[in-house]
Protein backbone atom coordinates (compact mmCIF):
# COMPACT_ATOMS: atom_id res chain seq x y z
CA UNK A 1 0.00 0.00 0.00
CA UNK A 2 1.72 3.40 -1.01
CA UNK A 3 1.73 5.73 1.88
CA UNK A 4 -0.11 9.69 1.18
CA UNK A 5 2.87 11.85 0.23
CA UNK A 6 3.87 14.44 3.00
CA UNK A 7 3.33 17.96 1.44
CA UNK A 8 5.40 21.28 2.70
CA UNK A 9 1.69 22.47 4.02
CA UNK A 10 1.91 19.47 6.15
CA UNK A 11 5.16 20.60 7.71
CA UNK A 12 4.08 24.30 7.71
CA UNK A 13 1.05 23.47 9.82
CA UNK A 14 3.04 20.98 11.88
CA UNK A 15 5.82 23.74 13.02
CA UNK A 16 3.11 26.25 13.18
CA UNK A 17 0.95 24.83 15.73
CA UNK A 18 3.75 23.97 17.69
CA UNK A 19 3.64 24.72 21.21
CA UNK A 20 7.18 27.09 20.93
CA UNK A 21 8.24 26.67 24.35
CA UNK A 22 11.50 25.98 22.64
CA UNK A 23 13.31 25.23 19.58
CA UNK A 24 13.61 21.95 19.57
CA UNK A 25 11.18 21.52 16.96
CA UNK A 26 12.26 23.67 13.79
CA UNK A 27 16.02 22.34 15.30
CA UNK A 28 15.15 18.62 14.47
CA UNK A 29 13.39 19.29 10.81
CA UNK A 30 16.33 21.53 9.86
CA UNK A 31 18.77 18.58 11.24
CA UNK A 32 17.24 15.66 9.21
CA UNK A 33 17.01 18.26 5.99
CA UNK A 34 20.54 18.36 5.97
CA UNK A 35 21.24 14.86 7.11
CA UNK A 36 19.51 13.75 3.75
CA UNK A 37 20.98 16.70 1.92
CA UNK A 38 24.93 15.54 2.77
CA UNK A 39 24.44 11.67 4.07
CA UNK A 40 21.30 10.17 1.96
CA UNK A 41 19.89 7.37 4.04
CA UNK A 42 16.53 6.00 5.62
CA UNK A 43 17.63 6.13 8.95
CA UNK A 44 19.98 8.14 11.59
CA UNK A 45 21.33 7.64 14.59
CA UNK A 46 20.21 10.01 17.57
CA UNK A 47 24.32 11.09 17.93
CA UNK A 48 24.35 11.34 14.10
CA UNK A 49 21.37 13.89 14.30
CA UNK A 50 22.80 15.68 18.13
CA UNK A 51 25.89 16.67 15.62
CA UNK A 52 23.68 18.64 13.57
CA UNK A 53 22.03 20.28 16.33
CA UNK A 54 25.32 21.14 18.17
CA UNK A 55 26.48 23.08 15.10
CA UNK A 56 23.32 24.43 14.76
CA UNK A 57 23.16 25.83 18.63
CA UNK A 58 26.69 25.98 18.46
CA UNK A 59 26.42 29.37 15.88
CA UNK A 60 23.42 30.94 17.73
CA UNK A 61 24.29 30.83 21.15
CA UNK A 62 29.12 31.36 20.77
CA UNK A 63 28.66 33.31 17.50
CA UNK A 64 25.75 35.38 17.80
CA UNK A 65 24.80 34.86 21.63
CA UNK A 66 21.27 34.43 21.40
CA UNK A 67 19.34 33.15 24.53
CA UNK A 68 17.39 29.59 23.75
CA UNK A 69 15.37 31.09 26.76
CA UNK A 70 14.19 33.96 28.24
CA UNK A 71 18.07 34.12 30.73
CA UNK A 72 21.01 32.35 30.82
CA UNK A 73 19.95 30.54 33.79
CA UNK A 74 17.00 29.32 32.53
CA UNK A 75 18.71 28.02 29.37
CA UNK A 76 18.31 24.01 28.90
CA UNK A 77 21.19 22.23 30.15
CA UNK A 78 22.49 20.76 27.11
CA UNK A 79 22.72 24.60 25.98
CA UNK A 80 24.79 24.93 28.98
CA UNK A 81 27.32 22.46 28.23
CA UNK A 82 27.98 24.41 25.18
CA UNK A 83 28.77 27.20 26.53
CA UNK A 84 30.94 25.32 29.23
CA UNK A 85 33.00 23.97 26.21
CA UNK A 86 33.32 27.21 24.21
CA UNK A 87 34.46 28.96 27.45
CA UNK A 88 36.92 26.24 28.83
CA UNK A 89 38.58 26.06 25.32
CA UNK A 90 38.58 29.73 24.76
CA UNK A 91 37.51 29.35 20.84
CA UNK A 92 34.65 30.69 18.71
CA UNK A 93 34.13 28.41 16.49
CA UNK A 94 33.11 24.85 16.71
CA UNK A 95 35.91 23.60 13.62
CA UNK A 96 38.86 24.68 16.61
CA UNK A 97 36.61 22.58 19.14
CA UNK A 98 39.44 19.88 19.98
CA UNK A 99 37.13 16.43 18.85
CA UNK A 100 37.14 15.10 22.35
CA UNK A 101 35.33 18.25 23.49
CA UNK A 102 33.03 17.95 21.19
CA UNK A 103 32.04 14.67 22.70
CA UNK A 104 30.11 15.97 25.79
CA UNK A 105 27.52 18.64 24.57
CA UNK A 106 26.69 16.19 21.60
CA UNK A 107 26.38 13.17 24.03
CA UNK A 108 23.79 15.75 26.25
CA UNK A 109 21.66 16.41 22.88
CA UNK A 110 21.60 12.90 22.00
CA UNK A 111 20.20 12.36 25.22
CA UNK A 112 17.59 14.46 25.05
CA UNK A 113 16.55 13.85 21.85
CA UNK A 114 13.87 11.29 22.87
CA UNK A 115 11.84 14.07 24.40
CA UNK A 116 11.76 15.56 20.50
CA UNK A 117 11.30 12.53 18.79
CA UNK A 118 8.13 12.51 21.05
CA UNK A 119 6.59 15.46 20.85
CA UNK A 120 7.17 16.66 17.04
CA UNK A 121 4.28 15.05 15.35
CA UNK A 122 1.89 15.77 18.00
CA UNK A 123 0.64 19.11 15.74
CA UNK A 124 0.64 17.35 12.60
CA UNK A 125 -2.19 17.41 10.41
CA UNK A 126 -4.15 14.06 11.10
CA UNK A 127 -4.04 12.96 7.17
CA UNK A 128 -0.26 13.31 7.43
CA UNK A 129 2.00 9.99 7.57
CA UNK A 130 4.91 10.40 10.26
CA UNK A 131 8.19 12.03 9.28
CA UNK A 132 10.18 9.42 10.49
CA UNK A 133 9.49 7.07 13.64
CA UNK A 134 11.40 6.45 16.59
CA UNK A 135 10.38 3.92 19.70
CA UNK A 136 12.29 4.36 22.99
CA UNK A 137 14.58 4.11 24.18
CA UNK A 138 16.20 2.62 20.38
CA UNK A 139 18.93 5.09 19.19
CA UNK A 140 17.62 4.80 15.53
CA UNK A 141 15.50 7.23 13.80
CA UNK A 142 14.18 5.42 10.49
CA UNK A 143 12.71 8.23 7.80
CA UNK A 144 9.22 6.78 6.89
CA UNK A 145 9.08 6.78 2.66
CA UNK A 146 7.28 10.05 2.19
CA UNK A 147 9.05 11.53 4.66
CA UNK A 148 12.41 10.94 2.67
CA UNK A 149 11.10 11.85 -0.37
CA UNK A 150 9.73 15.32 1.17
CA UNK A 151 12.74 15.97 3.02
CA UNK A 152 14.91 15.03 -0.02
CA UNK A 153 12.85 17.24 -3.00
CA UNK A 154 11.96 20.39 -0.31
CA UNK A 155 14.97 20.31 1.57
CA UNK A 156 15.10 24.15 0.31
CA UNK A 157 11.72 25.20 1.18
CA UNK A 158 11.59 23.40 4.42
CA UNK A 159 14.73 24.81 5.44
CA UNK A 160 13.33 28.18 5.22
CA UNK A 161 9.99 26.38 7.15
CA UNK A 162 12.27 26.10 10.01
CA UNK A 163 13.90 29.13 9.99
CA UNK A 164 11.13 31.15 10.57
CA UNK A 165 9.60 29.33 13.06
CA UNK A 166 12.71 29.34 14.98
CA UNK A 167 13.42 32.95 14.41
CA UNK A 168 9.84 33.47 15.73
CA UNK A 169 11.05 31.47 19.07
CA UNK A 170 13.94 33.43 19.63
CA UNK A 171 12.51 36.84 18.91
CA UNK A 172 10.20 36.13 21.93
CA UNK A 173 13.03 35.55 24.43
CA UNK A 174 15.51 37.78 22.47
CA UNK A 175 13.46 40.80 21.67
CA UNK A 176 16.35 43.60 21.47
CA UNK A 177 18.76 41.66 19.13
CA UNK A 178 18.61 42.88 15.96
CA UNK A 179 18.67 40.51 12.49
CA UNK A 180 17.43 37.93 14.32
CA UNK A 181 16.23 36.07 10.94
CA UNK A 182 19.81 36.48 9.43
CA UNK A 183 21.56 35.09 12.30
CA UNK A 184 19.05 31.86 12.00
CA UNK A 185 20.19 31.69 8.64
CA UNK A 186 23.55 32.09 8.44
CA UNK A 187 25.92 29.38 9.15
CA UNK A 188 28.97 31.05 11.03
CA UNK A 189 30.84 34.16 11.20
CA UNK A 190 32.05 34.87 8.00
CA UNK A 191 32.47 38.83 7.20
CA UNK A 192 33.80 40.45 4.55
CA UNK A 193 37.07 42.86 4.36
CA UNK A 194 37.77 45.56 6.44
CA UNK A 195 40.50 46.89 4.09
CA UNK A 196 38.89 49.95 2.84
CA UNK A 197 37.73 51.25 6.23
CA UNK A 198 41.32 50.75 7.54
CA UNK A 199 42.63 53.09 4.68
CA UNK A 200 39.79 55.73 5.85
CA UNK A 201 40.30 55.46 9.38
CA UNK A 202 43.70 56.46 8.71
CA UNK A 203 42.83 59.55 7.51
CA UNK A 204 40.36 60.19 9.34
CA UNK A 205 40.95 59.22 13.45
CA UNK A 206 44.31 60.56 15.13
CA UNK A 207 46.69 57.07 14.78
CA UNK A 208 46.30 55.82 17.94
CA UNK A 209 44.61 52.55 19.41
CA UNK A 210 41.39 53.27 20.56
CA UNK A 211 41.32 51.41 23.45
CA UNK A 212 44.48 52.01 24.74
CA UNK A 213 46.05 55.22 22.94
CA UNK A 214 49.04 53.53 21.91
CA UNK A 215 50.88 55.28 18.91
CA UNK A 216 50.14 53.09 15.63
CA UNK A 217 52.95 53.55 13.84
CA UNK A 218 54.96 51.58 11.58
CA UNK A 219 55.91 48.99 14.18
CA UNK A 220 52.53 48.38 15.71
CA UNK A 221 50.05 45.86 13.47
CA UNK A 222 46.71 47.62 13.21
CA UNK A 223 43.46 46.24 12.77
CA UNK A 224 39.83 47.74 12.32
CA UNK A 225 37.94 47.00 15.07
CA UNK A 226 33.62 46.99 15.93
CA UNK A 227 32.98 48.81 19.38
CA UNK A 228 30.04 47.34 19.46
CA UNK A 229 30.70 43.57 18.48
CA UNK A 230 29.61 42.44 14.59
CA UNK A 231 27.99 39.38 15.32
CA UNK A 232 25.35 42.02 17.46
CA UNK A 233 24.69 43.88 14.64
CA UNK A 234 25.96 41.96 11.95
CA UNK A 235 27.08 44.84 10.00
CA UNK A 236 30.15 47.36 9.41
CA UNK A 237 28.91 50.97 9.37
CA UNK A 238 31.83 53.67 9.93
CA UNK A 239 30.21 55.08 13.25
CA UNK A 240 31.22 51.53 14.53
CA UNK A 241 34.57 51.28 13.45
CA UNK A 242 37.50 52.29 15.01
CA UNK A 243 41.60 51.79 14.98
CA UNK A 244 43.36 49.32 17.35
CA UNK A 245 46.11 47.75 18.04
CA UNK A 246 46.73 43.63 17.62
CA UNK A 247 46.59 43.16 20.82
CA UNK A 248 43.61 45.18 22.51
CA UNK A 249 41.62 43.90 19.51
CA UNK A 250 42.16 40.61 19.56
CA UNK A 251 42.09 40.95 23.35
CA UNK A 252 38.34 42.12 22.99
CA UNK A 253 37.43 39.81 20.72
CA UNK A 254 33.42 40.03 20.32
CA UNK A 255 32.85 41.30 23.69
CA UNK A 256 31.15 44.52 24.43
CA UNK A 257 33.50 47.04 26.18
CA UNK A 258 33.25 49.34 29.42
CA UNK A 259 30.65 51.75 28.44
CA UNK A 260 33.49 54.85 28.66
CA UNK A 261 35.00 53.29 25.40
CA UNK A 262 30.97 53.87 23.79
CA UNK A 263 31.77 57.43 25.32
CA UNK A 264 34.57 58.13 23.84
CA UNK A 265 33.02 56.49 20.04
CA UNK A 266 29.76 59.07 20.40
CA UNK A 267 32.40 61.96 20.79
CA UNK A 268 34.56 61.03 17.62
CA UNK A 269 31.53 60.16 15.59
CA UNK A 270 30.01 64.12 16.42
CA UNK A 271 33.69 65.29 15.25
CA UNK A 272 33.65 63.37 12.42
CA UNK A 273 29.34 64.24 11.76
CA UNK A 274 31.17 67.93 12.22
CA UNK A 275 33.91 67.74 9.33
CA UNK A 276 33.50 64.56 7.14
CA UNK A 277 29.95 65.33 6.71
CA UNK A 278 28.96 69.10 6.93
CA UNK A 279 27.13 70.49 3.99
CA UNK A 280 26.05 66.86 2.86
CA UNK A 281 22.20 65.92 3.51
CA UNK A 282 23.15 62.48 4.56
CA UNK A 283 24.43 61.01 7.93
CA UNK A 284 26.77 58.04 8.26
CA UNK A 285 26.40 57.86 11.93
CA UNK A 286 23.77 56.82 14.41
CA UNK A 287 22.41 59.59 16.34
CA UNK A 288 24.10 58.82 20.21
CA UNK A 289 20.82 58.13 22.03
CA UNK A 290 20.61 55.51 19.23
CA UNK A 291 24.42 53.92 19.72
CA UNK A 292 23.56 54.10 23.79
CA UNK A 293 20.22 52.19 23.15
CA UNK A 294 22.42 49.62 21.35
CA UNK A 295 24.83 49.24 23.81
CA UNK A 296 22.36 48.79 26.70
CA UNK A 297 20.19 46.61 24.22
CA UNK A 298 23.03 44.35 24.47
CA UNK A 299 24.02 44.32 28.22
CA UNK A 300 20.38 43.38 27.95
CA UNK A 301 20.50 40.69 25.90
CA UNK A 302 23.53 38.91 28.46
CA UNK A 303 26.02 40.19 25.57
CA UNK A 304 29.53 38.97 27.37
CA UNK A 305 31.60 41.82 28.90
CA UNK A 306 31.89 44.76 29.82
CA UNK A 307 35.49 44.74 28.77
CA UNK A 308 38.60 46.96 29.62
CA UNK A 309 42.31 46.71 28.42
CA UNK A 310 45.22 45.53 30.70
CA UNK A 311 46.18 48.13 33.37
CA UNK A 312 49.36 47.78 31.53
CA UNK A 313 48.36 48.60 28.37
CA UNK A 314 46.61 51.80 28.89
CA UNK A 315 48.58 54.98 28.14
Amino acid sequence: MIQPAISVRDLVILQRDADMQSSYKPALLKALVRLVRTDPAPAYTRTQIARQFLALYWNQTIVYHLRQAPSLAREPVVLRAIRFAAERHRVRRLADLPPVAVERPTARLASALPVVLKAFHASAPGAMPPLFTWTSPESIVMLSAPGFRCLAEHGAELELIANHWWARYLERVNKLAPYVIRKVEREGAERGSLTTFLHVLRQLDTLTCFYCDRRLDESVVTHVDHVLPWAFLLEDELWDLVLACAPCNLAKSDRLPDRSFVDRLQRRNERHAQTLLRGRNISAFVQGVDLYRLYDSALALEWPGPWLPAAGALA
